[in-house]
């Protein structure tokens, strides 16, 4: 069975970048076990467009190394980002 995982954000910074209308946030991300142990703790960088909230896939890469963390990471990050959107 998989193992739980809490995940706690908190938006840092952003910043317009080269891309018309295009943001990035730098996300503060801390990823615990359920026993307590943390298994990252680090920015992720995630691009805020109008049609969307698409985390930076290298950040996700070397954030972690299961294939399923990271997909679970990655929806968990846009999942906290995308209320926010409107006042990056």
């Amino acid at each position: 069975m998989s193992e739980d995982y809490a995940f706690r954000f908190h938006i840092k910074d952003s910043y317009p970048i080269d891309k018309p209308e295009t943001k990035e946030a730098v996300v503060f991300t801390k990823i615990k076990t359920k026993a307590g142990d943390i298994l990252f703790e680090g920015d992720v960088r995630v691009h805020v467009t109008s049609i969307g909230v698409f985390p930076v896939v290298k950040d996700i890469a070397s954030a972690v190394s299961n294939k399923s963390l990271r997909q679970q990471l990655t929806a968990e990050v846009k999942r906290y980002v995308r209320p926010h959107r409107n006042f990056l």
